[in-house]
């Protein structure tokens, strides 16, 4: 029986193949989609859980009182991980994780890793990271020694270091204060490309401890803490009796502490950048995706439905027949889900070969490396289930409708093809309403980023480049700019800590007039006289440093920039702020000028308070250059030469703020670019359906359009007759779209500190696409018919 069902589906298929090439397309176009998004949401929710124990891995975060309440703090102290281990026995291992920046060189070979990490011991026991060289149970217990990557190794040692004996090879560490020995220990493997945590050089936090007393104190949230917890920890219990515990050890502290699990990390973090690091997606971003994914495929579902039912009238006579002879309802049902899953199996293929083809496009845009996993063993039934779900989703309707006529009214030619119009009209609103959204929400996005795009930051990024400092060049900062302001078509020059896009320096601060148990995280940069020149960061009141004035550059005094934000949060005006005493990392110093407010966050968070230092004799970790208009490749040569004479050790590293600034951006920018995409399939897939079902409507009414013309009627009546209510059922769907877009596009928008609101034009632009869309669509079909020359229409009768 089947295979007799198989033959007549596809002989019917080929008879009507220009509908079922309709079919195949719009489903095909809609599954692949599937299969893409599939894939990425794979790829996101697989992120930790290859460490075995990840379901009870934990990061200790802070919940930090600000200065507009509590905020969530990735960073902890960094004695929290061995203090909480001894004191709570439901903790199995505890490790700390700390950044650092410099480089490690073995003989002459000279290398800044991308990522740096001082860790503990316990970090291969609680991570699952494999080690190829080295003894697990005994690497990174003394202070003098490293671990390096597979990578770095290649790269030390050649790519049969494995060959070799390199443990107990010599690899110095140059950071200041000054250079370091260490003893390699050993080699891991390279992260997973699905580990949040990301590293080239693994150093033992011992270390950090020997050379920067900061690590030891109860004041240094600097450091990711982790927990393993005995598995029969109740981890809310223990969550409620560890919150309090920093004010064990500081009475005056209101931070509280809470537990978010490893597997959570990746999608669910929403810290601020400065206290958190390694790579980062957003839950909002992957529901969104789905979102679209799923949108998409239903369209092609709707699509499937319209046509089937829509050709009813067709199989009518081939169902009455059947049934007269004695065929059952639950054979004709047969007959029919095995016509869909022909239609299934064969968009399939096609959507298959169409996400292979598309995957490199796709991956460019979603920033991955996917691949289609034909080894898979879980592809190949995932595959299966999606062809089985759809089969049945987007076929069993239509097997019921089309099985449920009555032999002796179709027979008797009583069969009423109207039948089903209801239904039909509903999905082509639905399809419409669905990729309508799609079209508001990428105009809504696009408009946003363009405002970010070109929003006034507060300072002139135009022409300014930054360079990294590594080495003695931290200190002697004053000698470069010296050679760098002698270049031509260079304007200005300033020595700062932060590049004014990764601004993540931030600690507690004290003021004049402060109250009681206030308290204040604030970002601080040590900056130069020239700052504000080169940035074009502007004064609310009062001056700027001076390095003419002695006490502006006191090592143990010192006066204070602060920002508008800062001053206002502290309780002063611009003016009133001048001369007030502020005090941080133990020294006290005078509040000389307040500067405009300007934006070193992303737009989707508020201006926070600053303060600006200037002490000379402190490290700096970059120079900010500003060169003349339209001369900054004329002078880059000339600059990179300049680094290269005073540091020819260290590769010249070089940026461009308005350039990394838009960086910030990439996850909208990307997320602008898949809607759009997806939403032009959508209206595709749409217009798929309205064109058969057009051509079908046409076909039906091919006597009525020639007794029409016979009588008059003019092309252009015909095509109104024809398309009008199509049209009126794209209207209608513009009207359910509007609101459903602005629902979700105003939470999409509330993520933003600073946003444009949803105009109404932008619902009228999308709204027109879609009418005019849909009008060439249908009017296509429309005049084809009304050119058809009457006689032949009215030839039969």
């Amino acid at each position: 029986m089947w295979y007799n069902n198989l033959k007549i589906a596809s002989r019917h298929l080929w008879k009507n193949r220009r509908f079922s090439t309709l079919n195949i397309a719009g489903l095909a176009i809609g599954m692949s989609c599937t299969l893409l998004i599939g894939l990425f949401l794979q790829d996101e929710y697989s992120y930790d859980r290859f460490h075995r124990n990840f379901r009870h891995i934990y990061r200790v975060v802070e919940n930090q009182l600000q200065e507009d309440g509590y905020h969530p703090v990735a960073v902890t102290p960094g004695p929290l991980a061995p203090a909480l281990q001894s004191d709570f026995p439901e903790i199995v291992r505890a490790t700390r994780i700390g950044r650092w920046n410099g480089q490690v060189q073995h003989q002459l070979t000279r290398i800044e890793p991308k990522e740096m990490l001082f860790v503990d011991e316990s970090f291969f026991k609680v991570f699952d990271f494999k080690l190829l060289a080295g003894d697990v149970k005994s690497v990174l217990t003394n202070p003098d020694e490293v671990v390096i990557n597979e990578t770095m190794a290649k790269r030390f040692f050649g790519e049969d270091w494995q060959r070799q004996n390199i443990l107990g090879q010599v690899i110095t560490l140059h950071s200041p204060p000054q250079p370091m020995p260490l003893r390699l220990v050993g080699v891991v493997q390279d992260a997973p490309v699905n580990s949040q945590l990301d590293f080239e050089v693994l150093l033992p936090f011992k270390g950090l401890e020997k050379m920067d007393e900061w690590s030891t104190k109860w004041s240094s949230n600097s450091y990711h803490t982790y927990v393993q917890l005995d598995p029969k920890t109740n981890t809310l219990e223990f969550q409620q009796k560890m919150a309090g515990y920093l004010a064990k050890h500081d009475a005056q502290r209101k931070t509280t502490l809470y537990l978010q699990p490893l597997s959570a990390i990746f999608l669910y973090s929403k810290f601020d950048f400065k206290s958190d690091w390694g790579k980062r997606s957003n839950i909002v971003y992957v529901q969104l995706f789905t979102l679209v994914g799923i949108i998409v495929l239903l369209i092609a579902i709707f699509n499937f439905i319209n046509l089937s039912t829509a050709r009813a009238a067709q199989r009518a006579r081939e169902v009455g027949v059947r049934k007269s002879v004695g065929a059952q309802r639950g054979h004709l049902i047969g007959q029919f889900l095995t016509e869909s899953l022909v239609v299934v199996v064969l968009a399939m293929l096609l959507a298959l070969g169409l996400a292979d083809a598309l995957m490199p496009v796709f991956n460019e845009l979603a920033d991955k490396a996917l691949v289609m996993p034909y080894q898979q063993p879980w592809f190949w039934p995932a595959v299966g289930g999606l062809v089985a779900a759809l089969t049945v989703t987007a076929g069993l309707y239509p097997a019921f409708i089309l099985s449920a006529f009555r032999p002796d009214s179709v027979l008797k030619g009583i069969f009423k093809p109207e039948s089903g119009q209801v239904l039909r009209k509903t999905l082509v609103i639905g399809q419409f309403t669905l990729a309508i959204a799609l079209a508001i929400s990428t105009l809504v996005i696009y408009r946003q980023l363009t405002y970010m795009q070109n929003i006034n930051l507060g300072f002139d990024q135009a022409q300014l480049l930054y360079l990294r400092l590594n080495g003695e060049l931290r200190a002697k900062s004053a000698i470069l700019k010296d050679e760098l302001i002698k270049i031509p078509g260079v304007a200005s020059v300033t020595a700062t800590t932060s590049n004014l896009v990764d601004v993540s320096n931030s600690t507690n601060i004290e003021w004049e007039g402060q109250m009681p148990e206030d308290e204040l995280l604030i970002t601080q940069m040590n900056v130069d006289a020239d700052f504000l020149k080169t940035t074009g960061i502007t004064l609310a009141s009062g001056r700027n440093f001076s390095t003419g004035i002695t006490g502006d550059t006191l090592e143990k005094s010192g006066r204070y920039l602060l920002n508008e934000t800062a001053a206002k949060r502290m309780g002063y005006t611009n003016a009133t702020a001048l001369g007030k005493k502020v005090r941080f990392w133990g020294l006290e110093g005078e509040v000389i000028g307040v500067l405009r407010d300007f934006h070193f966050r992303p737009l989707s968070k508020t201006i926070e308070p600053f303060v600006f230092r200037f002490r000379p004799k402190d490290f700096y970790f970059h120079v900010l250059i500003k060169t003349e208009a339209n001369q900054t490749p004329a002078t880059m040569a000339a600059i990179e030469n300049v680094y290269l004479k005073l540091d020819a050790d260290n590769p010249v590293k070089y940026g461009f703020v308005d350039q990394d600034l838009e960086v910030q951006y990439r996850a909208e920018q990307r997320t602008g670019r898949i809607v759009l995409y997806f939403s032009m399939l959508a209206v595709l897939i749409s217009c798929l359906g309205l064109f058969g079902l057009a051509a079908l409507t046409a076909e039906q009414r091919t006597k009525e359009i020639g007794i029409r013309k016979v009588l008059g009627a003019s092309v252009a009546l015909v095509v109104a007759l024809l398309s009008k209510d199509f049209l009126k059922l794209v209207v209608i769907a513009l009207l359910i779209a509007s609101p459903i877009a602005y629902f979700f596009m105003q939470r999409w928008l509330a993520d933003f500190a600073y946003r444009q609101e949803m105009q109404w034009w932008v619902f009228a632009v999308a709204g027109l696409a879609a009418i005019l869309i849909a009008f060439l669509t249908v009017g296509f079909q429309s005049v084809k018919a009304a050119l058809t020359n009457p006689v032949k229409s009215l030839r039969s009768e």
